[in-house]
């Protein structure tokens, strides 16, 4: 579980690296990641408690799927969705954001010539969004 959550986090900082166009962007995106990751992840508040339609946007952050998991495999507790499905979705954007970010880096920002636009790192939330499409994942 850890080591997945690792991978996913590690891939999506390299993505945010890579997008960003700046270190202050770098920061404000990480940020923006992190802080609702702490609150709607189930770090600081439990998933069972959120509303639904909160439940839906935490299932979109990465520490939501890791703590599932950790909840369903490691100590286990009742898990409030499928935590073998969370494993899956960790290792899935792992492997996406890195994908992604190997595809849109650039090593001279002031090249115009790019291979995609930055707003296709936002692919990286599809194993999440699947995740919510399909609940038995």
């Amino acid at each position: 579980t850890f080591l997945l959550m690792a991978f996913a986090c590690a891939g999506l900082s390299v993505l945010i690296g890579v997008v960003s166009s700046s270190s202050r962007m770098t920061v404000m995106w990480s940020q923006l990641i992190f802080l609702p990751s702490m609150l709607l992840g189930g770090m600081m508040v439990p998933y069972n408690i959120l509303p639904e339609a909160m439940g839906k946007i935490a299932q979109l952050l990465p520490a939501t799927h890791a703590m599932n998991a950790f909840r369903g495999l490691a100590q286990d507790l009742t898990a409030d969705f499928n935590p073998l499905g969370s494993l899956i979705i960790l290792m899935a954007s792992g492997v996406l954001a890195f994908g992604l970010a190997i595809y849109l880096f650039n090593w001279d920002r002031r090249n115009t010539t790019q291979r995609g636009h930055p707003l296709m790192a936002l692919l990286v939330l599809l194993p999440y969004i699947i995740g919510i499409l399909l609940p038995f994942v």
